[in-house]
């Protein structure tokens, strides 16, 4: 595993660690933004494992979509649960109309540790 792979799993156990405690503390709406980047610096990790090189947020659902969902290599549930969670950080972070409530956001912290343990399990780290 190369050190820019192990510092993005770093980045991606860290935002989930912050998440759990925006959640505790009663922001959801910040903690269902912050565990979508768990998600995507995680799946960033995945990519740059394979020396996949992308920084757009749909530029990384596309190649994790084509390189690892397609092939079989993860279930693509967790390509559905990285889409869902981009949109709801997007309606944390930019809707005024619309407020992310607790349940929301404990199902997405939810889906963001699966996620994360799926990651590593495709790159064999425990």
């Amino acid at each position: 595993m190369t050190e820019e792979v192990r510092k993005l799993l770093e980045k991606a156990e860290h935002a989930l660690e912050v998440a759990n405690r925006l959640i505790k503390d009663g922001y959801p709406s910040d903690a269902a933004s912050k565990i979508y980047y768990s998600m995507f610096y995680a799946a960033q990790a995945l990519l740059k494992s394979e020396g996949i090189d992308v920084v757009k947020h749909s530029a990384v659902e596309s190649a994790l979509g084509y390189n690892f969902i397609k092939t079989g290599r993860i279930d693509q549930k967790y390509h559905r649960m990285l889409i869902d969670a981009r949109k709801i950080r997007e309606i944390a972070d930019y809707d005024i109309e619309e407020e992310i409530v607790e349940p929301v956001a404990s199902l997405k912290i939810e889906e963001g540790k699966g996620f994360l343990v799926a990651i590593k399990d495709v790159l064999g780290v425990s």
